[in-house]
């Protein structure tokens, strides 16, 4: 069994010596033009999703915002700069979270707060790169989820993010809008699988 299993690992190898080199992909670190940001927000508000912009000084007031339409009393909320938890900690809400103990504690909240890596404007998808300081679940337990980003992580294509990321990861999350199935009888549910609502709060 285990020689047969070397035999295979090294089979495998020296197909991946002489694998087909993939093209080079023209990637732009500017920051995000006018035109991606609004190709960004065509297309994640097509897919249901919530895009709020503000400058840094109104990241208080719009979460206070949401958290009163939705009806938010408990938040998991991970850690940011110190200018935002300063103004995490002063939401009116009856219970917040930083240090979930377990799933069931992520999945008992009503909303979570959170970064994310990049934002993909050709399918108005946020990226989420697995680190070891970050909870996984918390970007899909909640019922709601609240992303607050910058424009300059705004990229054009998939392709740029596999070139900026170059394996560099241990898991990626690709979230293009909220959870939703059409699974049975074709009736369109949200929130099976994932958030109900996600609102990026764009600065």
């Amino acid at each position: 069994m285990e020689e047969a299993r070397k035999q295979i690992i090294q089979t495998l190898k020296t197909y991946q010596i002489n694998k087909t080199p993939l093209p080079e992909i023209e990637t732009d670190q500017t920051p995000a033009s006018s035109e991606s940001v609004e190709r960004f927000k065509f297309e994640f508000e097509r897919v249901g999703g919530n895009l709020i912009e503000a400058k840094p000084k109104e990241i208080y007031k719009k979460l206070s915002e949401i958290i009163s339409s939705e009806n938010i009393q408990k938040i998991f909320a991970e850690n940011f700069e110190k200018s935002i938890d300063e103004k995490i900690k002063d939401l009116q809400v009856s219970q917040i979270i930083t240090q979930p103990h377990s799933e069931k504690q992520l999945a008992d909240v009503d909303a979570s707060i959170t970064g994310c890596d990049f934002l993909i404007a050709e399918t108005g998808t946020i990226v989420f790169i697995h680190r070891e300081n970050k909870f996984k679940s918390a970007v899909l337990l909640p019922r709601i989820h609240i992303v607050i980003a910058n424009k300059t992580q705004i990229i054009s294509t998939f392709e740029e993010l596999v070139k900026r990321i170059d394996g560099n990861f241990d898991s990626i999350f690709l979230i293009t809008g909220p959870s939703r199935t059409a699974d049975i009888e074709k009736v369109l549910v949200r929130g099976v699988h994932g958030p109900q609502k996600v609102y990026i709060i764009l600065t």
